[in-house]
This record gives C-alpha cells, sequence and structure tokens, in this order.
C-alpha cells in the first residue's frame, strides 16, 4: 500500500495548488514534495498530476489516490473517537457549517443543550452562504453542513431534507396581514428587502420572478438577514424569507408569513448534508442526530402554526 507520506505530500500539493505551498505547509523542501510525488507514480505505476501546468492538475488516477487518503483520514478520526469514547473521555472538536438563515434562538438553544451534555467538545459553527457551505463539507472542513436547497454535488450526501417554502413576510400592521396567500405580481412596487446575489435565498427568488414575469426591486439590499428582519419590523416593508428566520417574531404575533402562490418558492428545502462516504467520529455523528431532529420539530412546529 502507498506510503501515508507521499499520499499526503500530493494530496496538500492538489489542496494548496502548487508543491511549493504544500512544501511551505509541511515545513519541508520542494525538492522532498516532487520527490515523494514521483517514487508514489513510480510505486503505483501510473502518472498522477499532469506535467506542464503552474497549477497542480489532478489525473484520474490522483484523483483517487487523494479521495484514498481523505476516507484514510476519516476512517482513522472516527476510530479513534469510537476508542476515546469507550473510554469514557468526551473531548474532541465538531465543526458544523451553517447558513445564516439557520442561526435562529432554538438552533441556539439545541447547541447549548449539547454542549451541556458534552461538556469537553468543542464545538465550531462556521456561518456561510450555500456553495460555501457544501465547500466546506467536500473537503472535509466540516463534518456536516445546513443548507437552504438541495445538494447537486455527487460527492455531497442529503442526510435529511425537509419542505422550507419561502415565504412573504410582513409587518403584522400592513396592508396584506389579513390575506391568506399572495402572489409575486402584487408585491412589485411594494418596498422590499432581499438577500444579496451570493445568497442562495435571492437566486431562488430570481428564478421564481423569471417563471412569473415579474421584477422585484429592493429597497433594502443586505449580506444580513437580521437587517432584513429588522427592516420589516419596523413597518418599511416586507421580505421573502424562510419562517425559520423569523420564527421568534412569527410566535410573538410582530410579523406574519404568507404563503406564495409560485411553484418555486414552495418547493424549496433544508438540507443536512454530510460528505458522500465520510464516517463521522461519535461526538460529531450525535451532533447530527440532535440536528435531525431540531428539523423534524421545527417542521411540525411550522405546520401546526399553519
Amino acid at each position: 500500500m502507498p506510503s501515508d507520506i507521499r499520499l499526503r505530500y500530493l494530496y496538500e500539493s492538489a489542496r494548496l495548488g502548487t508543491m511549493r505551498a504544500a512544501s511551505e505547509e509541511l515545513d519541508v523542501a520542494t525538492s522532498s514534495v516532487s520527490r515523494q510525488i514521483a517514487e508514489l507514480e513510480a510505486e503505483l505505476g501510473l502518472a498522477l498530476i499532469e506535467r506542464g501546468r503552474r497549477k497542480i492538475k489532478l489525473t484520474e488516477a490522483g484523483e483517487a489516490s487523494c479521495q484514498y487518503y481523505r476516507e484514510k483520514l476519516s476512517q482513522e478520526e472516527a476510530f479513534l473517537s469510537k476508542i476515546k469514547e469507550l473510554k469514557s473521555i468526551r473531548t474532541g472538536k465538531i465543526v458544523l457549517a451553517v447558513g445564516e438563515a439557520y442561526v435562529t434562538q432554538r438552533f441556539s438553544d439545541m447547541l447549548q443543550a449539547f454542549m451541556q451534555n458534552y461538556p469537553g467538545m468543542e464545538v465550531q459553527v462556521e456561518v456561510a452562504n450555500t456553495s460555501a457551505v457544501v465547500d466546506l463539507v467536500r473537503e472535509d472542513n466540516a463534518h456536516m453542513g445546513l443548507i437552504f436547497d438541495i445538494p447537486r454535488d455527487p460527492k455531497i450526501h442529503a442526510r435529511l431534507v425537509l419542505p422550507q417554502p419561502l415565504m412573504v413576510i410582513v409587518n403584522a400592521r400592513h396592508a396584506f396581514s389579513q390575506q391568506t396567500s399572495i402572489n409575486l405580481a402584487s408585491l412589485q412596487g411594494e418596498s422590499i428587502g432581499l438577500p444579496e446575489e451570493n445568497y442562495r435565498i435571492r437566486q431562488i427568488i430570481h428564478t421564481a420572478e423569471q417563471e412569473d414575469g415579474v421584477f422585484l426591486e429592493a429597497s433594502l439590499l443586505t449580506n444580513s438577514l437580521t437587517l432584513i428582519t429588522d427592516f420589516v419590523k419596523s413597518g418599511r416593508g416586507i421580505a421573502i424569507l424562510p419562517e425559520l428566520v423569523v420564527q421568534q417574531e412569527l410566535t410573538s404575533g410582530d410579523l406574519i408569513a404568507l404563503p406564495v402562490s409560485n411553484r418555486i418558492l414552495n418547493s424549496t428545502k433544508t438540507s443536512l448534508i454530510t460528505r458522500a462516504g465520510r464516517q463521522l467520529p461519535v461526538g460529531a455523528y450525535r451532533l447530527l442526530l440532535g440536528i435531525e431532529a431540531h428539523l423534524k420539530s421545527e417542521v411540525r412546529r411550522n405546520a401546526a402554526g399553519s
């Protein structure tokens, strides 16, 4: 079997783009990295990188080698975590990547409860847009992720997919508040707060606009869902968001969520994702189960309130 050192040198070179960058990361000479990769190619009898390029580009054999190395690291991580658990050592680090929409009070409460049950466990939460969350999970820089979409990446496994329609969110005093549903055409000319284009929510709204032949012009354009929520609470405008973003305000009666007569906005999903084939460490797996239970509870809560 290929040595871990040679595989690691190849993996780091591919991850960082050049052998020089890998040598700096590994604190070895660039020639050493080059030699180890050449020896790995000789051992396997196949070229692993395409020659004549400034940046590392893996061949199919190189991709397979890096995938094997990632799997090996994941299995080792899971094995060591299991051994620690069997020794009753509840320590370790879990990295969770989520879209901003999921950073709610109840989500925070769920995390706090998990951390109380596992006081020795470090939980790192990365808040990012959908594409960044997928990248973090795919590259094993996060154990799991929460995204507002169904992943279309063969290297990503959707552990749980639940309905999460986009709704029109209005102040309880707004003229729309007495309606039971609404269409996009009715929103034209309204003061509306929208996320920036790199948000998956905004991209879905844009697709819905195209389907209905309407154009919604933002009065507030921001990369903060909190600012959009405050904008609607102030009575200055409306928004199109999933209910979970404003669940606390919906419960208090300050805001109202209206279903939209649009196929695209009604078919959006929440996905809990992991890398396909990755075996999670015990602590990460238990958090995964906790997030699953939390998401299912939120869906039931929304259904009961509608």
